[in-house]
Formats: structure tokens, sequence, C-alpha cells
């Protein structure tokens, strides 16, 4: 599917043919998720590859996003493991667990902001007086 689609769109930058390319997955370069690909023109044999997904500190953007999503409709790494094989996808990260670090500091994050914007916002509501009660609901 990606050779058609690529030489229906591309022309190879070196030797300006089209219709000239052979794009395919290295495997072996494989990062759960995201694969490695490559596109070599039959012409003139140049070559240029990519990762499928961005690199983060953490891992690859796809891995954790597809963590976070498992998580976040409840299943772990075997449910998610027969999910990737039932779609016919490569198999989740083998450090899956280790995903979900990142993905707790970055949703702590993001919740102490929002937090701390809510209590902004309720001092401004009441004309600057700090003296607020707040409700937990133990969750």
């Amino acid at each position: 599917m990606f050779n058609d689609i690529f030489n229906n769109i591309a022309n190879c930058r070196y030797c300006d043919r089209s219709f000239c390319f052979d794009v395919a997955e290295n495997k072996s370069s494989r990062r759960g998720l995201a694969s490695s690909i490559s596109a070599t023109c039959k012409n003139c044999g140049s070559s240029h590859g990519s990762m499928t997904s961005n690199s983060m500190p953490a891992g690859y953007e796809v891995n954790l996003r597809f963590a976070y999503g498992m998580r976040c409709i409840g299943i772990g790494k075997i449910a998610a493991q027969t999910f990737c094989a039932l779609m016919n996808l490569p198999p989740p990260p083998p450090k899956f667990e280790r995903l979900y670090t990142p993905i707790f500091n970055a949703l702590e994050t993001a919740s102490s902001h929002s937090m701390v914007n809510s209590v902004n916002e309720a001092v401004i509501a009441i004309e600057n007086n700090k003296d607020i009660a707040i409700a937990l609901d133990g969750t």
C-alpha cells in the first residue's frame, strides 16, 4: 500500500524519476508500535528512512499514546497484546508498564495546573478573598 501511495506522489530528488521507489519496513528496528520505514530509488539507489512516530524522552509518542489509551479504557498489557494481534498491528512495547510513569507524571502536572487555575479563578470571583472552602469527594 505504501509503495502505491508513495510512487504516485513522489519523484526521486536525485534522479527526478517517478514510480521508482521501493518502500519497506525495517522490522528489526521496531520499537513497539513505532516502525522504521525506508524508501529506496530503484534507478539511482538513493535511500531515505524515518521512524513512523516522533521520539520523546520517555519513548515513542505512538507507544505513550497507546499505553495511555489502554489505561483510559481500563485494560493493561495482556489485553493490549490481544488488541494488537486482532488489529494486525505490531505487538505493544515489551516494557509496556514503564510507560505508565511518564503518563502519570504528565497527568499529575496537568491536574496541579488545573487546580491552581481553579483557585485563582475563585479568588478573583470573590473579590480577592483567599478564605475559600473546598469539598473533596475522595477520588
